[in-house]
């Protein structure tokens, strides 16, 4: 079969009119593609334990996403540093990187947030019409220490606005970031503390580089690396890898 026939096939493998059922079309994305995920029974059991807590009220399914951070952080498992997240919420995230076993016991875990939601201050325009200003308030420092209990000792917080809690707060050389603050001016920030602690082959993910409503955040990062070899880049999940060269 030639390439457009299969690429033809792949969007409607039945060969009709109707459109295909993918094997996963959630959260913005769609595809017939091979997701590793799928048939992972160990993955598909903590993620929806992980779900129960963190999306309560509704049936969200963002595997994709939590399956591309899970891998790109168990491959920064073996890079000198510790790992960092910036914007914890409810530890949904944090929860799955160590449930996967993603980050040894060895390592540190820096968690920093507000634990009261996003400051209505210093938002954008852009961001103030998404409804940023206050918004992942459900979330508090006992909460998500109560969720991560079994990894307590890994543990770091670091709980306050980033603008003053990185000027005390060391994490050392760092292996791995998950970087998701949704705002633009915090966002800033952390880039500029957690980018130079970097080590070599150590990455960053952006959770929300592609969503729309929050552009500003992208233009944040897209002006951080503009004048640096490292090169942002752009997943289909909506979010984002930047390797440190």
């Amino acid at each position: 079969m030639s390439l457009l026939g299969r690429l033809r096939r792949g969007l409607n493998p039945a060969g009709g009119s109707k459109r295909a059922s993918f094997r996963f079309d959630s959260d913005g994305l769609a595809t017939n593609h091979y997701s590793p995920f799928v048939d992972d029974a160990a993955f598909n059991e903590s993620y929806s334990r992980m779900r129960r807590e963190w999306f309560p009220d509704a049936d969200v399914d963002v595997r994709w996403r939590m399956w591309l951070l899970t891998q790109i952080a168990r491959q920064c498992s073996q890079i000198d540093g510790a790992f960092a997240e910036f914007g914890v919420y409810r530890a949904g995230c944090a929860f799955m990187i160590f449930e996967t076993g993603a980050l040894p016991a060895s390592k540190r875990f820096f968690l920093f947030d507000t634990f009261e939601g996003i400051p209505a201050d210093q938002l954008t325009k852009s961001e103030v019409a998404a409804d940023l200003s206050g918004a992942h308030a459900d979330t508090s420092v006992d909460y998500v220490r109560e969720r991560l209990k079994p990894w307590a000792d890994q543990l770091v917080f670091v709980p306050g606005d980033v603008n003053q809690t990185l000027t005390a707060q060391e994490t050392g050389t760092l292996a791995f970031v998950h970087m998701d603050l949704n705002a633009s001016a915090p966002t800033q920030v952390a880039l500029e503390y957690a980018f130079p602690r970097l080590s070599a082959g150590g990455m960053i993910v952006f959770d929300d580089y592609g969503w729309t409503g929050l552009e500003a955040q992208r233009d944040v990062i897209d002006g951080f690396v503009r004048d640096k070899p490292e090169q942002v880049i752009a997943l289909p999940t909506g979010q984002a890898l930047l390797v440190k060269l």
